[in-house]
């Protein structure tokens, strides 16, 4: 039990991320799916020459392969991470990705082939016979591997610089919290500084937005109001089914007998908060 609970931990290191795992998610129903093609093609191909072939076999074979294939993506991934493709560390990375797709292969190679003589001996009572000409076979099993190990640092580089991307933007826009958003309010269209934005209150297939000077009706809805301003920079939080504040001029918060609240804001206005929502309330004391 506890070996498992560190070797979870284990690739929860070499994956911390969302993408890091959903990425091992795809590549490993990706690795399942042509386990299955592969084996049901050596079978068929066996079938059509008349050559006698235990089904089993294909099957074994590739999924030993497999195997190891999926268990040696998060090391991949952990890697990737220390090696920038910057100007700084172009030339280390490549050196060293290098190395680590010959140590990618011989792991592969070592591990399905010593599972494979296990699972042959404990199933067939036979010796499974892997490596005739030792440098031409390893040869070749290493050009299938860096052509996977590619593909792995290849995909994750590419997950690696959309995240900085998406992260760059988000920072742009935080740093930029002055730039005006538009909105439709009736025939006019209007615009305010995200900043001045106070809270703003759900009326039919309209908004309220309230800002320190006005009130504005525009026709959107509050899903896409929040959206709007939290892709500004502002942090809002719904504070009651009708109700959405800037949690930046809460000046305080006033609980009622029946669990709801009322939200005081820098300007004295006074917002309603429902009990469902009072959670977002008490994490911005955290």
């Amino acid at each position: 039990m506890t070996g498992m609970i560190s070797l979870r931990k284990f690739y929860r290191a070499c994956l911390p991320s969302r993408n890091e795992r959903f990425l091992w998610g795809v590549v490993s129903v990706v690795t399942l799916v042509i386990v299955a093609v592969n084996a049901l093609s050596i079978l068929t191909e066996a079938a059509r020459r008349g050559d006698s072939l235990d089904a089993r076999t294909p099957w074994i074979t590739e999924a030993t392969s497999a195997v190891f294939i999926i268990l040696l993506f998060p090391l991949v991934s952990w890697f990737v991470r220390r090696l920038t493709l910057d100007a700084a560390g172009m030339k280390k990375a490549v050196i060293a990705h290098l190395g680590l797709s010959i140590a990618f292969s011989a792991i592969h190679v070592a591990g399905m082939v010593g599972l494979r003589k296990l699972i042959f001996w404990g199933f067939f009572d036979s010796n499974y016979s892997f490596l005739d000409v030792v440098w031409r076979d390893a040869l070749y099993e290493y050009r299938k591997d860096v052509v996977t190990y590619i593909m792995f640092v290849s995909l994750l580089y590419l997950v690696q610089a959309l995240v900085r991307r998406e992260e760059a933007l988000q920072e742009g826009t935080r740093q930029t919290p002055d730039k005006r958003l538009a909105f439709k309010s009736g025939s006019e269209l209007i615009w305010i500084k995200p900043c001045d934005f106070l809270y703003a209150k759900a009326a039919g297939n309209y908004v309220e937005l309230y800002t320190a000077n006005a009130m504005h009706l525009v026709r959107l809805s509050m899903t896409g109001l929040e959206r709007q301003l939290t892709d500004a920079g502002v942090n809002v939080i719904r504070i009651h089914r009708s109700f959405t504040v800037n949690a930046e001029c809460i000046l305080s918060v006033k609980p009622k007998s029946d669990g709801d609240a009322e939200v005081v804001l820098q300007d004295g206005s006074k917002v309603p908060a429902s009990r469902r929502y009072r959670a977002q309330l008490s994490a911005l004391g955290g």
